[in-house]
């Protein structure tokens, strides 16, 4: 395959977070769609990157290592706040051609999983029950056998997927949405539920991480892992950065952007590229492929036009620590 047409993406999950396929069936996958290169970036760990990196070997891609965490904007700024953008908390990546695992799990994974432990699992599912959901009792030992995976607790998705609560997510929805029906609650929960409860400003949000870890503390652990911290995803219709929140990660010392995303614009992918030109940053791209069921697709096969370029690989390679 020529390197023009060639695919790469650095920004995918598996079973290790919330992702639905096996590292092996995620390198079949990039196989039968001509990807080259990879970087697993499950939620909050590692778990699934040294398979990645033997069986990429063996399949002839190349691979890099990843990893998507969470870090918080001030939580006194307006923009921080406004539901229009991405949150107090948005997601970054971390890649690099070798990573600190170790160090990894101890500054950012134990103390995460502490703050979900103690604090948001039981705040969001308190605040779930008090709209109205039906909502299940969880034992201490039951929330951390929901947390051990680092990924999204299974409750989370749950609650949306009892049918007994979709009266009441249907009731919630018609509230932005008058003309919700029920079938279509019946057919995405979970989308209406990230929507209406869990996002910011919504009835059911909790800072998903612990305040404390900033954006700079997220530079920090990225160099000291021995990669570079990446804003993941900024575009989209989900999750957008405002200029504000960009002026920040600069500010702090950001060296990363994501330009390429599945459902990033033409015009968002322009700004991109601009703003990388302006500040020298890396760049990076990928598809956040949960699966072969998602709508999504690795490498972004099935859209020209947010495919992340061959040449990005190099660059990486050449550039990450």
């Amino acid at each position: 395959m020529s390197a023009k047409k060639a695919l790469v993406d650095f920004h995918f999950h598996s079973i290790h977070s919330d992702g639905s396929e096996t590292i092996e069936s995620a390198i079949k996958e990039a196989k039968k769609r001509g990807v080259i290169a990879l970087a697993l970036t499950d939620h909050n760990n590692g778990e699934g990157v040294g398979e990645l990196v033997s069986l990429c070997r063996g399949a002839g891609i190349a691979a890099l290592e990843g990893v998507e965490i969470y870090a918080a904007f001030p939580l006194d700024k307006d923009y921080s706040w406004s539901p229009k953008y991405c949150g107090p908390i948005p997601d970054f990546t971390i890649l690099g051609r070798k990573l600190d695992w170790g160090l990894f799990r101890e500054t950012y994974q134990l103390p995460l999983m502490r703050y979900w432990a103690n604090y948001w699992l039981p705040e969001t599912l308190e605040k779930l029950a008090a709209v109205g959901l039906d909502v299940p009792y969880l034992t201490r030992e039951e929330v951390e056998q929901q947390l051990k995976d680092c990924g999204t607790p299974r409750v989370i998705l749950d609650v949306p997927k009892n049918p007994r609560n979709w009266l009441k997510l249907l009731e919630l929805a018609r509230q932005f949405e008058p003309d919700t029906e029920f079938e279509a609650i019946g057919e995405r929960p979970v989308q209406y539920c990230n929507r209406y409860l869990y996002a910011n400003g919504k009835p059911a949000y909790v800072l998903r991480g612990p305040k404390e870890f900033g954006v700079m503390e997220a530079l920090v652990l990225a160099k000291d892992m021995g990669g570079v911290l990446f804003a993941a995803h900024p575009g989209g219709g989900f999750s957008n950065w405002s200029e504000d929140h960009f002026n920040y990660f600069f500010q702090c010392g950001g060296r990363g952007i994501e330009v390429w995303q599945y459902f990033h614009s033409k015009k968002q992918i322009r700004h991109f590229l601009e703003l990388a030109v302006r500040y020298n940053l890396l760049v990076s791209g990928g598809s956040d492929w949960h699966g072969k069921n998602s709508n999504r697709t690795l490498g972004c096969w099935d859209k020209p036009a947010v495919r992340t370029p061959s040449w990005v690989f190099s660059q990486l390679w050449d550039k990450l620590p």
